[in-house]
């Protein structure tokens, strides 16, 4: 098996796979395909038709996960949009922003009478009117007919992987990542592109001159990259040994879609075909559709319900918790190391402090070994905070890896003398994340410590996972955390679900984040300048915002110069570190560390003996306040 790129692999058997299970034609009609959105960010419409097509009528509508469409329909994505989409007759399709493209033909049909399956040939023709695709669709087969085309020429492939791309208003570059392809520019001539070579077409209308340079070719890397159909889909192997499996159902529950998939233009193509018959469409659609479930029962909080929740909180004063005596989110829950007397003791700091909440960092792992003292345990916690003024955020994974070992439940090493953090561990394990196997595990714990507190006041709300791709998992963390939020979706709490934006604000994995998120919640550590350029950008989903960690002495990031820009744009916020202890966030990180000031806490607030670090800074949070009339 290919394992360097498991995509082909799906490309190529999920079309067998569709051919038997998925378009599924009443008997005697003409087996068309369809493409499903099976992953997106940002916004996305489709014009489809709504009646047959020489009639000519059509709408536009909002694409979501789960959305299928047919042969006529135009797809378009916005600035931020992204697209992947499984196509039935046998390839995945990732479009990139700003793209528009229709698919002329998305079939199985034949050169003369079939006889079989066999004889049947599956086309996928799409006319790309500007933007850029990826098409992966495995080993070449005779019988897969893919033809990409453009203002300048037509890719022609009976398999393979490859980028059509345009650059600029009259070029388009075609790179052929596996296999091989043909190009065909305007004025008839071809060129035969095998793995690793590109192509460029060249035509200009006005002057009516076609040009096909195969070349020294470039790969421009902001053309060839799509960032998340790399990732997304690679996580689709697990099919491959269960071709059956992706049919509309199993491609469904994979996805965790609350609804089953929609069919965007609700039936109207299907008869078509025919000259005289031509039924009224029986489904009659919205103009456009929100994403399944979308302020419903089980489903992201609508803008009115979140608001009414965050305004009536007041003030989220919180920080990110552990006790001085545990190094690591292990040594804090197990059951030989909880020290609840001296939780008790901070968390009576904190209230006197001024804090109105708590993050804290559960363990999969300790839950894994002792699932109801762990839970007990959670709930002491709850009852501690409680008692001191304190709303708790759990935190159910976490990718923060500075230990750099594997979380082992048991007696924790001491922390490396003058080291930040040193023992702190991942829950769970990166092999954990990256292999689905283990998976009915990680939904197990999910579910069942979200379904224990899941009507429970003294839980602010659901952070789901820490950092998600930090330690270099890098977007490997996607497909968890996606899952994750159906998973925790299907409790029903009444809390809402966060995922922290942390990294790369631009990038798929963030956009997802934040558009599965009933709030809005990022990390910032740096100056307050990026904060705020950062705030101001999260402003436009137009949901309470809610900063999970931040504070960095030496950089700026501090009480004087943060607190202030929280209360002007109404953030809640969670500094980190409360009480100088065993993870030794009070020591600088030496790619962070002040040559000026090297003795200056980076983080922590308190001393061990409950003295606060600086008295302004306790002044200031037990002052803070959101500024009026900014709403």
């Amino acid at each position: 098996m290919n394992k360097t790129n498991p995509v082909l692999w799906l490309a190529r058997w999920s079309a067998v796979a569709m051919m038997l299970a998925w378009a599924g034609p009443a008997a005697g009609a003409l087996p068309t395909g369809e493409a499903v959105v099976a992953s997106m960010t940002g916004k996305a419409t489709v014009r489809v038709f709504t009646g047959p097509v020489h009639e000519g009528a059509t709408t536009v509508r909002d694409l979501f996960e789960g959305a299928a469409v047919g042969e006529h329909s135009r797809v378009m994505t916005g600035r931020d949009g992204q697209l992947c989409m499984v196509c039935s007759p046998g390839a995945i399709i990732c479009v990139a922003p700003q793209t528009e493209l229709t698919f002329r033909q998305l079939r199985h049909t034949a050169d003369g009478l079939p006889k079989s399956n066999e004889d049947l040939i599956r086309r996928i023709h799409i006319q790309l009117h500007r933007g850029r695709v990826r098409v992966q669709a495995g080993a070449p087969s005779p019988m897969l007919d893919i033809q990409v085309e453009t203002a300048a020429g037509t890719v022609e492939a009976q398999g393979a992987a490859f980028v059509v791309a345009q650059r600029g208003k009259e070029n388009w570059d075609v790179y052929c990542d596996d296999f091989e392809l043909s190009v065909v520019s305007r004025n008839g001539e071809r060129a035969e592109i095998e793995a690793g070579g590109a192509a460029s077409l060249f035509f200009s209308a006005e002057q009516q001159r076609a040009e096909l340079q195969t070349e020294q070719v470039a790969i421009h890397p902001e053309l060839h990259t799509f960032e998340l159909c790399n990732v997304y889909f690679a996580d689709l192997e697990p099919f491959l040994d269960h071709i059956q499996g992706l049919d509309r159902a199993g491609l469904g529950r994979y996805l965790g879609l609350a609804t089953p998939f929609y069919q965007m233009d609700g039936g109207a193509l299907v008869t078509d075909a025919s000259p005289i018959v031509r039924p009224t469409v029986s489904v009659e659609l919205p103009a456009a559709l929100p994403r399944p479930a979308e302020g419903q029962p089980g489903g992201r909080w609508g803008q009115e319900r979140l608001w009414n929740w965050y305004n009536q909180l007041g003030p989220i004063k919180g920080v990110n918790y552990v006790p001085r005596t545990a190094v690591n989110a292990i040594e804090m829950w197990c059951k030989d190391t909880f020290d609840a007397d001296t939780m008790d003791e901070e968390l009576g700091w904190a209230g006197k402090a001024g804090y109105t909440a708590i993050r804290v960092q559960l363990s999969f792992e300790v839950w894994q070994n002792d699932s109801d003292g762990f839970l007990d345990r959670v709930d002491k916690l709850l009852s501690l905070a409680n008692k001191h003024g304190q709303r708790v955020v759990p935190v159910l994974f976490d990718d923060l890896d500075m230990a750099g070992q594997a979380p082992v439940v048991g007696p924790q090493p001491e922390p490396v003398p003058g080291e930040h953090n040193s023992r702190w561990v991942p829950s769970p394990a990166p092999s954990a994340v990256a292999d689905r196997e283990q998976w009915p595990e990680l939904e197990k714990y999910v579910k069942e410590v979200m379904r224990k507190f899941r009507r429970d006041g003294r839980v602010l709300y659901w952070d789901l996972y820490n950092t998600a791709g930090n330690s270099g998992l890098g977007e490997e963390s996607l497909p968890l955390m996606d899952q994750t939020f159906n998973w925790a979706r299907s409790i029903e709490a009444s809390q809402p679900l966060a995922v922290s934006a942390w990294h790369d604000f631009g990038g798929a994995m963030t956009a997802r984040k934040l558009e599965r998120s009933d709030l809005i919640a990022f990390q910032g550590f740096d100056h307050v300048e990026s904060v705020e350029a950062r705030l101001k950008l999260l402003q436009r989903h137009q949901r309470p915002i809610i900063c999970s960690d931040w504070l960095m002495r030496q950089t700026g990031n501090d009480f004087d110069t943060m607190l202030p820009l929280f209360s002007v744009y109404r953030v809640g916020w969670f500094n980190r570190g409360l009480v100088a202890g065993k993870t030794q966030l009070e020591i600088q990180q030496p790619q962070y560390r002040s040559d000026q000031e090297p003795d200056l806490w980076q983080q922590n607030v308190l001393k061990a003996d409950g003295e606060p670090y600086n008295e302004r800074e306790v002044e200031l949070i037990q002052g803070f306040r959101f500024l009026e009339g900014n709403r």
